[in-house]
């Protein structure tokens, strides 16, 4: 890089420095620290303007250079808009200045030679992407901006909730929101802070793999071999040639399904004492929350003040389903050619994956509403009538594979509903889809490969196709990985957490485990030493199932060595 290309990098990081300490943490309003951060910021834009200026003039080709710098010249309009409204004006120096650091920074080899390194394992990316997006998430929590209390969330706590919300789970220490539901003695997310969660939870739901590629293709980039790799097998598609229309799907399909429930829940939350603006967030955040499977609410209770609301928990229920089926499985059964010839012909021409999930997914929810509508009648479904006791059953079987959502109390749950909602959990949505779990497609190739085993067939068969060994020991992999890490998190919560109970530590778990977000009251008498503990299981169970795909999905050299067989008996 040039001198005046250093002097433009420097700047930036140092704006990025003083905007965080001086708008974010508000470490001082003296107006000389103030003004410091002024001539800092526009130090900074002032040297990035000429440079860009720079270039423009000396380089041949300025159209292309121009449509290069475009985004700059773009995001200075704000920081010219914003000189008498601090906090905006802050915000619009941080992200430009923020991006002009990072396209220096990719240009150093250092940077090449580290991405080209970590390209090679997918699961790495996964994981680094996660954790910094955790890290900055936590960041912005911590301003005193996103409390209403103007103190900012703690860092533990500011680290708790960013996980939460970034590996859609919904547990959290603090309140969402303040409101006559909301614990007083808790710290409750204002306006600001609930935005930088909303944010964390739609990116998660994507994926942070899926929001990057999405990114190259909207500004009409190409995706290297190696990103096109990692994105083909993500999203289960056969081809790097379709990869382009399928980000595109994504990100068409998410956004209107988010922007339909949002409509939807508008007509239902626009009423009352309520006006259209608080409205309209409301039914906002609950739609890209239940899309998401993230379960963070804007209201204090949850929804358990629409237990018996029919139209709110179809909707909110038909929102976590298409959240949990997987993109590649509603593209599917929305395409108008497979319908063609009627159902019984579609339903033969549906993949073998898509059919799984349709089974898989509408038996678990069958199985939860009918067990806890039985299980519950008299605990926490005491006291409403038999329509709402359906409704509730109905919706917390939905919530619980993996979305995070109560319409009653789950602390009333009797034990025989506290198994059965750790096994749903446990299971989750479907590969593909915004949800966790160890994935109901997981469960079912275990089933078959149980059933050919009990019947002594030497191949797993279903629906006239038969399923590779490989995908039977991917699936064994990841259930028994997903079993350690929840008899080890069990552990670390029983021995840090001794005051607690048992059973709402074991459902505390495995919530985590699988990103669901219900409670059983546990979360807010965690210590610091549970908080981390939770927020590592948080973090394994959103990253984990994907990571030992990715892992043990990736292709090895076939060995030309092949050993006698060794006799062991099992069982």
């Amino acid at each position: 890089m040039t001198r005046l290309a250093l002097w433009v990098a420097w700047s930036s990081a140092l704006a990025l420095v003083a905007v965080l300490l001086g708008e974010g943490w508000e470490i001082s309003t003296s107006a000389g620290f103030q003004a410091g951060v002024l001539i800092v910021g526009y130090t900074a834009v002032a040297l990035s303007v000429a440079y860009d200026v720079l270039l423009l003039v000396q380089r041949p080709r300025r159209g292309r250079r121009l449509r290069g710098v475009f985004v700059d010249f773009a995001l200075l309009v704000p920081v010219l808009l914003f000189t008498e409204q601090p906090s905006l004006w802050g915000l619009s120096v941080f992200l430009r200045q923020a991006l002009i650091l990072s396209r220096f920074v990719a240009r150093t080899s250092r940077y090449r030679t580290f991405v080209g390194a970590l390209q090679s394992d997918p699961a790495k990316v996964m994981v680094l992407s996660f954790a910094l997006i955790i890290v900055l998430g936590g960041i912005l929590l911590t301003f005193p901006r996103a409390t209403t209390d103007g103190r900012g969330a703690g860092v533990i706590d500011a680290l708790f909730t960013s996980t939460s919300a970034t590996c859609v789970t919904g547990l959290s220490t603090l309140n969402t929101v303040a409101d006559q539901f909301a614990d007083l003695g808790r710290q409750s997310f204002s306006p600001f802070g609930q935005l930088v969660i909303l944010m964390l939870a739609q990116i998660g739901g994507l994926g942070i793999m899926t929001i990057s590629a999405a990114t190259v293709v909207l500004a009409g980039g190409r995706l290297g071999l190696r990103r096109a790799g990692m994105m083909q097998s993500l999203l289960d598609e056969e081809s790097t040639a379709t990869l382009r229309a399928a980000v595109r799907q994504i990100l068409v399909m998410t956004f209107t399904i988010e922007a339909i429930g949002a409509l939807l829940l508008f007509v239902r939350f626009n009423a009352g004492d309520v006006d259209g603006g608080t409205a309209l967030w409301r039914a906002v955040f609950t739609s890209i929350s239940a899309f998401c499977n993230a379960g963070f609410s804007v209201f204090g209770d949850s929804l358990s003040t629409f237990v018996g609301d029919a139209y709110v928990n179809a909707v909110v229920g038909g929102l976590i389903i298409a959240g949990g089926l997987g993109f590649t499985t509603i593209v599917t059964l929305t395409a108008r050619r497979a319908w063609r010839g009627g159902p019984s012909t579609a339903w033969r021409r549906f993949p073998l994956q898509t059919r799984l999930v349709v089974v898989t997914s509408l038996a678990l929810t069958m199985i939860g509403a009918i067990t806890w509508y039985f299980f519950e009648y008299e605990h926490s479904l005491a006291g409403l009538n038999v329509h709402d006791k359906v409704v509730a059953s109905f919706f917390q079987s939905v919530s619980l594979r993996t979305a995070g959502f109560n319409s009653v109390d789950i602390g009333e749950i009797s034990r025989v509903t506290l198994i059965i909602s750790c096994v749903l959990m446990f299971i989750g949505a479907s590969p593909g889809s915004t949800g966790g779990g160890v994935k109901t497609t997981t469960v079912a190739v275990l089933m078959m490969s149980i059933r050919a085993s009990l019947r002594s067939q030497a191949n797993i068969e279903v629906g006239r196709r038969s399923i590779s060994p490989a995908v039977v020991n991917r699936a064994v992999s990841i259930v028994v990985i997903a079993l350690l890490v929840l008899i080890l998190g069990l552990v670390l919560l029983l021995v840090t957490q001794p005051d607690l109970p048992f059973d709402q530590l074991l459902f505390e778990v495995v919530s985590a485990l699988g990103t669901v977000g219900l409670s059983m009251g546990a979360t807010p008498h965690l210590d610091d030493a549970g908080k981390i503990i939770v927020i590592v299981i948080m973090f394994i169970g959103r990253v984990g199932p994907l990571t030992v795909a990715l892992a043990v999905g990736r292709r090895q050299a076939a060995s030309r060595i092949r050993y006698p067989e060794g006799r062991v008996v099992v069982g």
